[in-house]
């Protein structure tokens, strides 16, 4: 088998993906939007308010170290204070006022030394309370701290008074015992005086501070009642719920693609099999609901997309027919329900639409489905004439609508169908048919669950593979090919059913209007690379 085309991908392949599934993408934000909105909806709203609280250094450290650098040393220990906020005696202190302890959340704004303290609550008028109950009692807590500091060092002054007063005394009583050593004790007398004074005025400074003190800390923004609750906020959980949910869909959608080996395009199709051309691409008939329901389009619906799709297809054929004999030609497909029976029946009808005299084969001796497209029996058909039972000329029906256009039914259904599709009788009843048509189309069994496919190949001119973008797999494709190949089946081009309307070739598609006049408008489809180039207004082509 020739080497495929290699698979590159570019922007373009993206945007397919986008296109082809926009339906998981929109699934999954819809989801994420309303589990998250049901949830959010179903949330006690919570309010939250904010006590700030400043803090200074102690009074009584800064007094008895005058040297040292308080401040800063304190700016540097204010998460120490954040937790000594929730510390036990706090919490003890709060318990004691509210009668049970809330969880705060306490945080330092910035570098500065003041604290911020939030209490979380779904009634407003609580979460204020408990917030200014914790700054409260946190400050209170401080004061007490900075009093029994406090008069921990006027202890400390004191006693240091005292042994200066004691000292002063001993020399006092040396001085009178001796008064000739007045000259070496007056100073050190002067001096312990000087450092009693001193220590005195330290004393009644801190005294002072003690009285004054409040805890240095202060509240600078007590907690206010809040208007708006801080949780649910429906606004922001839905943008956040409309990106996760792009996120989730875009990745499930690539996903899905990624593991999804159909073929969605042509240009799919050519990649995997690069030297097959693509004959047609055919887009959904929106209204054919039941499948199971023939429908022909061609005839029902002239003017519909779909039926210029056939008439491209027509084109092709005819096209193709000026290089190479082209009166059997086998429309088979990789697997059951690709279309190919709905394919040959369109076609049938446009080549008969264009003046050629057609007759249409069923030999798909299996699951025979082609006369149900055109409302005739079954009873009659080619394995009756392969028997000889019926003349060929009796087996072939008449479509009524379409002139130029027979049909050839299967017939009663043999036991082994290979057997007689392989047989010389099989050859002499398609040579006896070539003789009565222009052009003879046959209905084949798909390739790969039976051999019926390759054999018929080997009486015909050219083999149509049809596939369907969506449902047909790369890998059948390749297997169906490597099978005909094998049996070096004249493999004529492709055909993709269920192509996209919006995307073929990267491209929208564009159709021409039939008309039905004396001069027909033809559309050579999007490869005329294939033809060289279009010619206005081609003559008929006999094939």
């Amino acid at each position: 088998m020739e080497p495929t085309a290699p698979f590159e991908v570019n922007l373009r392949d993206y945007l397919h993906v986008f296109g082809r599934r926009k339906g998981t993408i929109l699934f999954a934000v819809f989801v994420i939007v309303v589990v998250v909105l049901t949830s959010t909806l179903l949330q006690t709203p919570t309010y939250q308010a904010t006590a700030s609280v400043v803090l200074r250094p102690s009074s009584a450290e800064s007094l008895l170290n005058p040297s040292s650098n308080v401040a800063s040393n304190f700016a540097a220990n204010v998460q120490t204070e954040v937790a000594v906020v929730t510390s036990g005696p706090v919490k003890q202190a709060v318990r004691a006022q509210l009668g049970l302890t809330p969880n705060v959340s306490v945080a330092s704004v910035g570098t500065t030394n003041v604290i911020a303290i939030s209490a979380d609550s779904t009634v407003p008028e609580n979460a204020a309370i408990i917030a200014n109950s914790y700054a409260d009692n946190y400050i209170n807590f401080r004061r007490n701290q900075d009093l029994n500091g406090a008069l921990a060092a006027e202890s400390q002054i004191q006693t240091r008074i005292a042994d200066l007063q004691t000292q002063v005394e001993k020399l006092n009583n040396q001085l009178r015992t001796d008064p000739k050593s007045q000259a070496t004790i007056t100073p050190q007398i002067d001096s312990l005086v000087t450092q009693e004074g001193t220590f005195k005025q330290q004393l009644g400074q801190l005294q002072v501070a003690a009285a004054l003190t409040s805890g240095d800390a202060q509240v600078v923004n007590a907690a206010a009642i809040p208007s708006t609750p801080v949780k649910p906020r429906p606004v922001r959980y839905l943008l956040l719920a409309i990106i996760a949910g792009l996120v989730l869909g875009v990745g499930a959608a690539f996903s899905v693609d990624f593991l999804d080996d159909s073929l969605k395009s042509t240009e799919e199709l050519e990649r995997a099999i690069g030297f097959l051309p693509t004959a047609a691409a055919i887009p959904r008939v929106s209204n054919w609901r039941t499948k199971d329901v023939p429908m022909l389009v061609s005839l029902t619906e002239p003017q519909s997309p779909a039926a210029e799709s056939y008439r491209t297809l027509r084109t092709a054929i005819q096209f193709a027919a000026l290089d190479r004999p082209m009166r059997t030609l086998q429309v088979t497909s990789p697997s059951a329900g690709e279309g190919k029976t709905t394919t040959l029946a369109n076609l049938g009808v446009a080549l008969a639409q264009g003046g050629h005299r057609v007759i249409i084969t069923c030999c798909d001796l299996r699951r025979p489905r082609l006369h149900e497209f055109f409302g005739l029996d079954n009873t009659v058909g080619f394995t009756s004439v392969y028997m000889g039972n019926v003349p060929i000329q009796a087996a072939l029906r008449t479509v009524p609508g379409v002139d130029g256009l027979r049909l050839l039914a299967s017939g009663p259904l043999p036991l082994h169908p290979s057997d007689i599709l392989a047989s010389a009788r099989a050859a002499e009843v398609f040579a006896a048919l070539q003789s009565e048509a222009d052009i003879v189309l046959i209905d084949s069994p798909p390739v790969l669950p039976v051999a019926d496919a390759a054999i018929l190949s080997q009486l015909a001119d050219a083999t149509l593979l049809v596939v369907t973008a969506g449902s047909t797999t790369r890998s059948q494709v390749i297997n169906a090919v490597e099978a005909l190949r094998q049996v070096d089946a004249p493999l004529f081009a492709a055909v993709v059913n269920g192509a996209s309307a919006q995307w073929a070739y990267g491209e929208p598609y564009k159709y021409y209007r039939y008309d039905a006049g004396p001069r027909r408008r033809w559309d050579l489809g999007q490869r005329r690379r294939r033809v060289g180039s279009e010619p206005s207004t081609p003559e008929r082509v006999d094939v």
